[in-house]
């Protein structure tokens, strides 16, 4: 085996949260041919698998994960005039700024966003009232059918996008994300950086400093229309500063919580079920989760 293979790796490293516990085992794969030599590792030892990107909006268990974690690091930008070609392990900001130098708007609200592209397929990343889903144009998967895995691609339509969804979301359907086709337009190189940089700003006043995962709840929505926003409900509530061990619910943001330093998912657990329990009571409305709690 070409793969280098890594026992009891602390996710605390891989993660925006600077949160988790160790994988039994951890595998970095920068190739469609490294993640099929992951998976069938994994398959031979009867083990579940997890896939991970850049860490942003997941919460991994202090008692980390039994089984093996795939980072995907799958990387590569092609340019097609107004399409571009990711790799699924290419950064959100990598492509941002990639389509700016080669005059392609579309994605200048995805500026500042962390992760990488198949994660922000993976749970259709959006922020602003824009999303991800907008400029996917061909998602190429690696998807699982009697037993082997083999090479699918999927339009748009196919891809099931919805809110801060996709069905790609939680490996349910055994599909793993290899490259995103997305489709932008033809625009002026220095008008497309100047929205990128009022994008950074304006995403730099609301973002807590401290590691977190990014909002944590969906904001609450009806017909695809706002009813609610989470960080204002929950500043309703009276739970900005709220602590639990060195997780905090920060003051500039109320659909956050971010680690002060040691953090345990255990911490944070209990701020995400205070906030779900005080908006139950007080606005009769359910909140559900935006990251993954593994």
């Amino acid at each position: 085996m070409s793969l280098e293979i890594k026992q009891n790796e602390p996710l605390s490293k891989h993660t925006t949260f600077a949160i988790g516990g160790p994988a039994k085992y951890f595998a970095v794969a920068k190739t469609k041919e490294e993640v099929l030599e992951a998976v069938g590792f994994a398959e031979g030892k009867k083990l579940p698998f997890f896939l991970l990107g850049g860490g942003s909006n997941i919460l991994i268990s202090d008692g980390g994960y039994d089984g093996l974690i795939i980072k995907i690091q799958i990387g590569g930008i092609k340019i097609n005039e107004d399409m571009i070609t990711a790799g699924a392990g290419v950064f959100l900001s990598q492509l941002v700024n990639e389509s700016a130098n080669n005059g392609l708007s579309g994605l200048e609200w995805a500026a500042g966003i962390p992760g990488t592209i198949g994660g922000a397929v993976n749970g259709n990343a959006g922020a602003y009232g824009r999303s991800i889903s907008e400029s996917a144009r061909e998602i190429v998967v690696l998807a699982e059918s009697g037993g082997e895995w083999k090479e699918k691609k999927y339009s748009n339509k196919e891809c099931g996008f919805e809110y801060r969804k996709s069905k790609f979301k939680h490996l349910v359907n055994r599909e793993i994300i290899l490259e995103v086709v997305f489709n932008l337009q033809k625009s002026d190189t220095e008008k497309i950086r100047g929205e990128i940089r009022n994008t950074i700003l304006q995403r730099k006043g609301k973002i807590p400093a401290h590691p977190s995962a990014g909002c944590v709840f969906k904001n609450i929505k009806k017909d695809g229309q706002l009813v609610a926003a989470v960080g204002k409900l929950v500043e309703e509530c009276g739970l900005k500063g709220v602590k639990s061990g060195n997780a905090e619910i920060p003051y500039l943001h109320g659909n956050y919580v971010v680690n002060l330093g040691g953090a345990k998912a255990e911490d944070v657990l209990k701020l995400i079920k205070l906030c779900k329990q005080k908006v139950k009571d007080r606005f009769n409305l359910e909140l559900e989760e935006e990251i993954i709690v593994m």
